[in-house]
């Protein structure tokens, strides 16, 4: 194996150490494809996007069989596949010379970020459209929409946040397609689920329980942080 790698590295005409000491397989035009076929293979089977797949699957087959064969094979296989080409691709660099931190160009970020939105908003309209039979009642409707507008409130408040300071702007712009796709199909939901007759009530009950999960969910974050500092 040391041998193949060996050989790889030999066939490769690194940037000189004194210009530029650490080296990323963007760099290199040899390692360059194997980098972006990784890299694109684990937007499109990443945890989230399987998911919300294996959601749609579970909506048009109505069957609990399929949707857990589709999320296995592209988690496992994607993650398989990915970790294959990328590992490739880092083949090329010397261990002590490799570039392992550097952020990967904004625009596959973005692109990243299109297709979780794209997925995203295909599940949100099953939901929308789902709710809005005849057989569900208003108080699921309700109850379901509180929880939804603080989700799509906390979801853009994130973002905004995000973007106000220049350390994490990145990650901003990165989420500002899915943070759209979630604040319309909020309004499609309002403008879908009632004609005047929202259960106020309920309405409070879901806000208040998603503003709970999101308190509980942010302390859990914080205790992890500070136990890992404290580490």
């Amino acid at each position: 194996m040391m041998a193949a790698h060996e050989e790889i590295r030999e066939e490769v005409t690194l940037p000189d150490p004194g210009v530029q000491r650490l080296v990323h397989p963007l760099d290199l035009p040899e390692a360059r494809p194997q980098f972006r076929t990784g890299w694109l293979i684990g937007a499109l089977t990443g945890l989230p996007v399987s998911a919300l797949v294996a959601a749609i699957v579970a909506y048009a087959a109505r069957s609990a069989l399929p949707p857990i064969i589709v999320f296995l094979a592209l988690t496992v296989l994607g993650t398989m596949a990915g970790r294959w080409y990328t590992d490739r691709a880092w083949d090329y660099i010397p261990r002590k010379r490799q570039d392992r931190d550097r952020p990967l160009p904004r625009t596959w970020e973005l692109a990243s970020a299109g297709v979780l939105a794209l997925v995203l908003g295909a599940a949100l309209l099953l939901i929308v459209f789902r709710l809005d039979d005849p057989d569900v009642p208003v108080t699921v409707r309700s109850f379901t929409f509180g929880m939804c507008a603080v989700a799509a409130v906390l979801v853009l408040a994130d973002v905004l946040v995000s973007l106000a300071r220049p350390a994490t702007r990145r990650r901003g712009l990165a989420g500002l397609p899915g943070a759209a796709v979630v604040v319309l199909a909020t309004v499609l939901a309002w403008t879908a689920w009632f004609d005047g007759d929202a259960d106020t009530v309920l309405l409070f009950w879901g806000a208040v329980s998603m503003a709970a999960a999101a308190v509980l969910v942010g302390a859990t974050r914080i205790w992890d942080r500070r136990r890992t500092a404290a580490g």
